[in-house]
């Protein structure tokens, strides 16, 4: 694939490390303009939750490499997490590490209502333009097949996972956009986002061909993709009866 995208004498400008740029200013924009939609600009220190998001998804996603690598030793892992390069990083890490700091800030600042609506439409356009960098480093590939759309890659070729999922995180993103305006609980787009990306993932993980630690019929990905699934679905179920009610 292209994983440099330009090259400066020994300095090199990685096509992941650009996608994943792109992915977070388009993340933040259309964030901007969700708050106004759903009000959550009057709410004093509500530019924190963003920042807290921000960081906690950045540990989150170093530090979930521990669903695909071995551990050889906490500080190791510890170390890892810290580093400030653009390799070695999980999505459902980032989400897990973005869910928690997006909670420590709330608190910090004294927000007790719902803010993940406005992050609901954002991340999955996001985490599209973030696959699209998957596929030019040539991480987070496929298993082999002989199917036609086959990508040459790890040299065989392989299903595009990256595309795979790129596109149904735009159709979820699409789909969110149609029914945003709906009336629903406060925070229930964004688990309906967490519901629909768990259920992605938990599907595409049956065609990625790079290492993951298995735990029985499923790998660590997926059961932690399951239990999110299930327990916002549920949360979604019992909000909006009480509200019906």
């Amino acid at each position: 694939m292209y994983p440099v995208l330009v090259q400066f004498g020994d300095v090199s400008i990685r096509s992941y490390a650009v996608a994943v740029i792109i992915g977070v200013i388009v993340a933040v924009w259309i964030r901007r303009h969700e708050v106004e939609r759903v009000g959550l600009q009057s709410l004093p220190g509500h530019r924190w939750v963003l920042l807290g998001a921000l960081l906690g998804a950045v540990v989150g996603a170093k530090v979930g490499m521990v669903l695909f690598e071995p551990m050889v030793s906490w500080q190791e892992t510890l170390w890892r997490s810290l580093s400030l390069d653009f390799a070695g990083k999980t999505v459902v890490g980032g989400l897990v590490g973005g869910y928690l700091g997006v909670e420590i800030s709330k608190r910090w600042v004294g927000i007790r209502r719902s803010t993940g609506d406005g992050f609901a439409v954002a991340l999955p356009v996001a985490q599209a333009v973030g696959r699209l960098g998957c596929l030019l480093e040539g991480c987070c590939y496929g298993v082999a097949t002989e199917l036609p759309w086959a990508i040459e890659m790890h040299g065989s070729a392989r299903h595009p996972v990256q595309l795979y999922e790129g596109f149904l995180d735009l159709a979820l993103a699409a789909w969110l956009w149609s029914i945003r305006d709906r009336p629903m609980p406060s925070g229930h787009l964004f688990r309906r986002y967490l519901v629909g990306y768990g259920s992605i993932r938990f599907g595409v993980e049956f065609f990625r061909g790079d290492p993951v630690r298995v735990l029985g019929p499923l790998n660590a990905v997926q059961w932690l993709c399951l239990a999110a699934v299930v327990g916002f679905a549920v949360l979604i179920v019992r909000g909006e009866r009480r509200q019906t009610a």
